[in-house]
């Protein structure tokens, strides 16, 4: 009997080859409110947490008290023009069906706007492979705050729970839960600094976790 009952997983940069695509979005969001470069390194860093917290993680909190809305208008914008070039990650459907196989109740916990989780989910024919998911509009707080896992695991009634993320914002948040974390190199975060957030094993690809999904569930 696997050791959890619900596997939570992230989206972007998880299931679906989108991290770089949000670190260009932003990228052009500053240069065209700020009128300079932010580093995409930096931006990278920091693809996983709450849009409402990158402004200022990666800029200053003066930027986000003048000009964060405005980016976060031209970052939206300049997403959805790239939205459709986002693809799923090999193996992304299948681990979904292995961790449902295993008797696992699966959400997705999305903290994306409805309009882009919406196309992640279609991709991942999520009403068929998952329980529940969520979106940007399920918490107040976002990530690494864990209001939104709070409420993906309460969409399915609650339980032990498995984390699977891509970001150190994905292992904060479930850690400040007291819930371990599989981490995912798909994203574009190092081995090494998903360990030293708190993740309890790192994979590269949905299909490596699924090849070694016996050994994380008996965990």
């Amino acid at each position: 009997m696997a050791a959890f009952d619900i596997a939570a997983l992230d989206i972007d940069g998880t299931l679906i080859d989108s991290n770089y695509h949000h670190a260009i979005a932003w990228s052009r969001a500053f240069e065209q409110v700020l009128d300079r470069h932010v580093a995409l390194a930096a931006i990278h860093r920091a693809i996983g947490m709450g849009g409402d917290r990158l402004v200022a993680a990666v800029t200053s909190d003066d930027v986000e008290r003048e000009h964060g809305d405005a980016i976060r208008d031209r970052w939206e914008r300049e997403y959805d023009g790239m939205l459709e070039e986002t693809r799923l990650f090999d193996g992304a459907v299948d681990l979904l069906v292995g961790l449902r196989e295993a008797g696992l109740k699966v959400v997705l916990a999305s903290s994306s706007i409805p309009k882009h989780a919406d196309h992640a989910l279609q991709l991942l024919n999520a009403q068929e492979h998952a329980d529940a998911w969520t979106t940007s509009e399920d918490a107040e707080a976002s990530k690494p705050d864990p209001e939104l896992l709070d409420e993906a695991l309460e969409k399915v009634g609650g339980g032990r729970a498995l984390m699977i993320g891509d970001s150190v914002w994905d292992v904060v948040a479930a850690t400040r839960r007291g819930d371990p974390t599989v981490g995912l190199l798909s994203g574009g975060s190092g081995r090494q600094e998903l360990l030293d957030a708190g993740a309890v094993a790192v994979y590269a690809y949905p299909r490596d976790l699924l090849e070694n999904l016996d050994e994380v569930l008996d965990r």
